[in-house]
C-alpha cells in the first residue's frame, strides 16, 4: 500500500522542518534457516518504507526502511509506527544527556542497588534537562520561572558567580 504522511523533523542545524513521506508497508514472513525450522518458528514481520517526495535542493532525501514485529493492519497503524520512529532523535538526545552530560557510565558504584538508585536520580535529572532543551528550542524567549523553580534558578546563579553572568544564568534555565 502507498500513502502520504507529513512528519515534523529537525534539520542538521536543529531547526524544525515538515517533510512529506510516501509510506508503503507490506506484511511478510521470514523463515528460520534450513535445518533450524523445527527449533524456531516463522517470524511474521511488517516492512515499512518511507521516502520523502520532493526534498529541497541541497538536502538529502529522507528515507526510512523499518522492520517491525508489531501489528500493522492499517494505514493508521503504519503511521503510528512511523511517528514512533520520528521520535528517535528525542530519545537519542535524552540518552546523550544521560551518558555525556550526567556521565552515567563513569559511575564507580559496585552494587546493583546503588547503581539502580543513581540511574533513577540521573534519569529524572536528564529528563528535566531534556525538557529544558526542548523548551529552549521551541520557545527560547520564555522566562526561566516557566521551567524551573526559584531554588533551581538561585542554585544556577550561585554556580555562575559573576554578576554580569547572572542574567545569562537566569536565561540559561529556560534555554538549555
Amino acid at each position: 500500500m502507498k500513502k502520504l504522511h507529513r512528519v515534523e523533523l529537525r534539520d542538521a542545524k536543529g531547526d524544525p522542518m515538515i517533510v512529506t513521506l510516501e509510506l508503503r508497508y507490506q506484511r511478510m514472513t521470514v523463515l528460520p534457516p534450513i535445518g533450524e525450522q523445527s527449533s524456531y518458528p516463522a517470524l511474521p514481520l511488517t516492512v515499512l518504507h518511507a521516502q520523502e517526495r520532493d526534498p529541497p535542493p541541497g538536502r538529502p532525501r529522507v528515507e526510512w526502511k523499518l522492520i517491525t514485529d508489531l501489528p500493522v493492519r492499517s494505514r493508521a497503524e503504519a503511521i503510528e509506527k512511523l511517528d514512533w520512529y520520528a521520535m528517535r532523535w528525542k530519545i537519542e538526545t535524552f540518552h546523550k544527556i544521560l551518558k555525556s552530560g550526567c556521565k552515567a557510565e563513569e559511575s564507580r558504584l559496585r552494587t546493583a542497588d546503588r547503581l539502580t538508585n543513581l540511574i533513577a536520580v540521573l534519569c529524572v535529572l536528564s529528563w528535566h534537562i531534556f525538557w529544558l532543551t526542548m523548551i529552549g528550542r521551541s520557545a527560547s524567549q520564555v522566562a526561566a520561572e516557566f521551567a524551573s523553580t526559584r531554588t533551581e534558578i538561585e542554585l544556577l546563579e550561585n554556580v555562575v558567580r559573576e554578576p554580569h553572568r547572572n542574567a545569562q544564568a537566569h536565561h540559561l534555565c529556560a534555554t538549555l
